[in-house]
């Protein structure tokens, strides 16, 4: 039985109040929003039918509101309704412009890094790039580090576990940068990266696969960027040049 509602949730900090509440409620078999919607929709998997008005309840006990949408007249506030995220979604360019505004930073600044150098080596480069990256990412995540942590341990398997490790992240990523952009410790870096990517790479792909409407972390909360394949994407990209890089210090 599923059934949706308007909400004012407004950001991942409401999603970390709530989400005990729904996870802990026997009734409650599964749950979704979706932040990009101008209605922010709570879509509840229930129980049954007459479960309906508990996650009304429920919310409103953490200071939020819920009202049931596309009830038809006369219906029942607990019976099931249409599923908001049943439609196919479609893929919005438009969503990831913060996203390609960085990875075009990153790569110009590797382009003016390397042009410094007077020729272009493939190891070097792949260095800034990495540095660059992380510096990057870094920067928007200290912005606001506890909106971060709070939106990074919603789907990501150690910070769930670690309140610390999501504090701590943003600050792993600058010092990587500096690492990479130094040349310093470079087995340390590669390896530290290649860890740290493998785990992301394990929650953002569960987050994806498990359709969960969740907001990715990459930059921080100062952007509302969708969790989907692109990110898959980015955490294994830097995953297998972090490997690669390494390959080539054990080989030399």
């Amino acid at each position: 039985m599923q059934q949706t509602y308007e909400t004012n949730l407004r950001c991942q900090k409401c999603l970390a109040t709530i989400k005990p509440l729904l996870d802990g409620e026997d009734r409650v078999l599964n749950w979704s929003v979706d932040l990009d919607d101008a209605k922010k929709p709570l879509t509840v998997e229930l129980a049954a039918a007459s479960d309906g008005d508990r996650v009304i309840e429920l919310l409103a006990g953490a200071g939020y509101e819920a009202t049931p949408i596309n009830r038809p007249h006369g219906q029942p506030s607990g019976a099931p309704q249409p599923l908001a995220t049943d439609a196919p979604e479609n893929f919005k360019l438009s969503n990831y412009k913060p996203l390609m505004l960085v990875i075009a930073y990153v790569v110009g600044a590797t382009a003016v890094a390397e042009s410094i150098h007077g020729s272009f080596e493939w190891p070097r480069a792949m260095n800034y790039f990495m540095g660059f990256f992380f510096l990057g990412f870094a920067f928007f995540k200290l912005l606001d580090i506890p909106a971060f942590a709070d939106s990074f341990s919603s789907y990501d398997i150690v910070a769930k576990r670690s309140r610390g490790y999501a504090l701590a992240y943003p600050w792993i990523e600058l010092a990587l940068g500096v690492f990479f952009v130094s040349g310093a410790l470079p087995f340390v870096a590669n390896g530290v990266t290649a860890v740290i990517m493998g785990v992301g790479l394990v929650g953002v792909a569960g987050a994806v696969f498990r359709k969960q409407t969740i907001q990715c972390a990459c930059l921080g909360t100062v952007f509302n960027l969708p969790m989907s394949v692109v990110t898959i994407v980015e955490n294994t990209v830097m995953m297998l040049m972090a490997i690669v890089m390494l390959a080539m210090h054990l080989s030399t």
